[in-house]
């Protein structure tokens, strides 16, 4: 029972803090927001940050440095678009990644930030499946594959939300002054 009972457990407590960071940006959560399947989507998240971190180094770069803050902005985008039904980097409102981010983080010596997002449906994959698809996706895609290999950027954050078998994930970026 203790090994059943855990991934419940784990699930629950990444709903609640993606519900957490979709309230704290204004955005109405999704009534029955769940984590699609998934062990953990914070799981989700650390993968893609190392697959990212990989392509990378594997490109001559330096790794980027995980930044809390940034994850919220990113996974209270994620909710957004999810539960609002849109795919942009620019919210309805007309508010854009550079907005969020220093909102969100309120750094003081911030000299550029980026975004790339993702959305799939009907997944069927494990977690690490997952990551390494929307690294791949991203890196075929030349502005993805620009801002994720933009010399300039220091940090990251990534933020993943879901409902049923959709998913949406938002990566961005920020290099201090």
């Amino acid at each position: 029972m203790h090994l059943i009972m855990r991934p419940v457990i784990v699930s629950v407590a990444c709903l609640a803090l993606m519900l957490s960071a979709i309230q704290v940006l204004g955005a109405k959560p999704v009534p029955g927001l769940r984590s699609a399947g998934w062990s953990c989507l914070p799981e989700l998240e650390r993968a893609i940050f190392q697959y990212t971190n990989e392509a990378r180094r594997r490109n001559g770069l330096s790794a980027l440095t995980w930044e809390n803050c940034l994850r919220e902005v990113a996974r209270a985008h994620s909710a957004d678009m999810l539960a609002r039904h849109y795919f942009s980097h620019n919210s309805p409102e007309g508010g854009t990644p550079d907005q969020r981010i220093r909102a969100g983080c309120r750094f003081n010596n911030v000299s550029m930030t980026g975004e790339n997002i993702w959305m799939g449906t009907n997944l069927r994959e494990d977690t690490r499946q997952l990551a390494r698809h929307i690294v791949d996706n991203w890196m075929s895609s030349p502005g993805h594959r620009s801002n994720l290999l933009r010399p300039e950027f220091t940090d990251i954050g990534i933020g993943a939300a879901a409902n049923g078998k959709e998913v949406q994930v938002t990566q961005v970026f920020l290099s201090h002054r």
